[in-house]
């Protein structure tokens, strides 16, 4: 019988090590770099929705194609722009996968590309396919050939922001919710708490729809060589033929993607020059990062919501991870390199937890007394939380069309001993302290409970605030006034003095430089904190069973996904406040605003 067990175990053993094999053989044989034509044209396609940092893709990224990240396609095309084998890049867009601040910043990359004497072509089969094509045509007029298949429309639309208000679905069943905010522009809980949009929400969405309209316009007309008006007379005729978008000369040809490829490798030198296309993410694995080379920045990229606690997503993790004391602790660890001269700090974080904020911001500082200045880059969101984190960095660059700002505070609870009393279930409470039941949904807070609920905000709002005055340097009347919760865009942000400077990456790096004491023109080397996971590591994560609970939790966490996709745009609304529920806490959380025309 022994023998029995161990010559099973012994199968087993070996069938463990021939399946880690063979998935490291296949690692190897993804990893194998071909070599690159003589003629390069770029191809890339910019539907694909992009992370913030390089190796955010988990497990996945072994078993289905890299989604690739925006600091990824930025270093690529940086490299392309100094490699005398590129000769252009050819990309496809259609709908909406990035936001504004990231458009705007692969607008800037794409430009910079350009710069050096390089093309770029770009094709649609729709510009919006039964939607609004304002972003993914935004980025399109910053290439020198616009292109769209026969058929296709250009959907500039304009913009709409669409808010949903479930008050009144909440009363119906019996909910109440009772959530208190600092201050009047805090809206983020007012489709919970709201019928319809407060005066405050209605003044801030105008000024936000309007600011993000203009730079748009405004975009779209300096590509294109076009007047604002003409470009707004088309965005109000839209959505636009084939024939009207040519004749309005927002599209440079009509053809289909196979043309626009072979335009492009005849602009190339065509066959006689060996011109072929090559992925962009593939030929960035192979030319290598522009960024290897001088004093050593530190980048560590902070994204989605902020949670406490937290050390690693895990290999089987495939979203976006800003777990506070994971980001602590990529700060501690470029804190104690001796090479690091400065951290560059990625935000892109509607905001969270405020405990969680404050464990960042403390990290932030004490980079900045150890000697290694702290320069924030805003991705596409970054407020409430997510300004928490960076007020007091030595320099904030945010993109112009940045979601930001948000400086306030809300939290409360709902209470569902109404829905109870209609489902016949009866809830019976015995409870020690006076105000043991603060965080109940059986009951409404009592005057204690809400005399303490109050306090713990007006804390929290005097910590912001004041901690924005003493960051940003700015009178304390000053920030109160322009607090209040209140949401702005990056360009509306700089003129209030709450960021530095207004750009992407490129922008920020030159901060980096210049709060470093490093020469301007000097090249640097950028080093990612925490360190992405090779594919051979993960495989490795294999023979623990951590990495099997992981990919336990996820499969059933897919299994739920699936029960509740109906849900899913409410769930993703209410999920935040009811995480704080859970974990007793505050939120500092910017509103969800759904532009159509903006992927935010």
């Amino acid at each position: 019988m022994r023998f029995i067990v161990r010559l099973f175990a012994l199968i087993g053993l070996f069938g463990v090590l021939l399946t880690a094999g063979l998935i490291l053989l296949a690692i190897k044989a993804k990893d194998k770099q071909p070599t690159l034509p003589q003629s390069v044209v770029l191809e890339f396609n910019f539907e694909r929705p992009l992370a913030e940092a390089p190796g955010e893709d988990g497990w996945s990224s072994l078993l289905t194609s890299r989604r690739g990240s925006v600091r990824e396609v930025i270093d690529a095309l940086e490299q392309a722009g100094r490699d005398p084998k590129v000769k252009g890049l050819v990309a496809k867009v259609g709908n909406a996968s990035q936001g504004i601040g990231t458009t705007q910043e692969l607008r800037d990359a794409i430009a910079r590309f350009r710069a050096t004497g390089r093309f770029a072509y770009i094709h649609a089969e729709s510009y919006g396919d039964a939607g609004s094509g304002m972003t993914p045509y935004y980025l399109a007029s910053a290439f020198d050939q616009v292109w769209l298949q026969p058929v296709g429309t250009v959907g500039i639309t304009g913009i709409a922001v669409t808010q949903t208000f479930f008050r009144g679905a909440l009363d119906s069943i019996g909910v109440q919710p009772q959530i208190s905010k600092r201050a009047d522009y805090k809206t983020a809980a007012e489709m919970f708490a709201e019928k319809q949009a407060t005066p405050a929400n209605r003044e801030m969405t105008e000024s936000l729809a309007g600011d993000i309209y203009d730079q748009m316009v405004l975009g779209v007309a300096d590509g294109r060589h076009l007047n604002p008006d003409a470009v707004k007379a088309a965005i109000d005729h839209a959505p636009l033929l084939d024939s009207e978008a040519l004749a309005s000369k927002l599209v440079d040809k009509l053809g289909y993607f196979d043309e626009v490829e072979a335009a492009a490798k005849e602009r190339a030198g065509g066959k006689a020059a060996g011109a072929d296309t090559v992925d962009l993410l593939t030929y960035g694995k192979i030319a290598g990062s522009a960024y290897t080379q001088g004093p050593t920045v530190a980048l560590i990229v902070g994204e989605g919501e902020i949670v406490r606690g937290g050390k690693d997503g895990g290999a089987f993790n495939d979203e976006p991870s800003f777990a506070a004391n994971r980001i602590a602790d990529a700060f501690d660890t470029a804190i104690e390199q001796s090479n690091v001269k400065a951290i560059l700090f990625r935000v892109n974080s509607p905001g969270g937890s405020p405990v969680g904020s404050e464990t960042v911001r403390h990290a932030v500082d004490r980079a900045r007394k150890a000697g290694k200045p702290v320069v924030i880059s805003m991705g596409d969101v970054a407020g409430s939380g997510g300004y928490w984190v960076a007020m007091d960095a030595d320099r904030i660059v945010a993109l112009p069309g940045t979601l930001t700002g948000s400086i306030g505070v809300l939290g409360g609870k709902f209470v569902a001993k109404g829905l109870a009393d209609k489902l016949g279930v009866g809830v019976d409470q015995v409870t020690r302290g006076a105000n043991a039941t603060i965080w109940s949904p059986a009951s409404p807070y009592t005057d204690s409970e809400a005399a303490r609920q109050d306090a713990m905000l007006d804390a929290i709002y005097a910590q912001f605030t004041e901690g924005v005055a003493k960051g940003r340097k700015l009178d304390i009347e000053k920030v109160r006034e322009l607090a209040k919760g209140r949401v702005y865009t990056g360009r509306q942000a700089k003129d209030l003095g709450l960021v530095d400077a207004l750009g992407g990456y490129d922008i920020a790096l030159q901060q980096v430089r210049q709060v470093a004491g490093i020469p301007g023109n000097a090249d640097l080397h950028i080093v990612q904190f925490p360190r992405p996971k090779s594919g051979y590591e993960m495989v490795l994560d294999l023979f623990n069973g951590k990495a099997a609970a992981e990919m336990a939790s996820v499969a059933q966490a897919r299994g739920a996904e699936k029960v509740l996709a109906d849900y899913g745009p409410l769930l993703d609304m209410v999920q935040p406040m009811v995480r704080a529920a859970k974990r007793q806490e505050q939120v500092l959380m910017m509103p969800d605003l759904s532009v159509n025309g903006a992927a935010h």
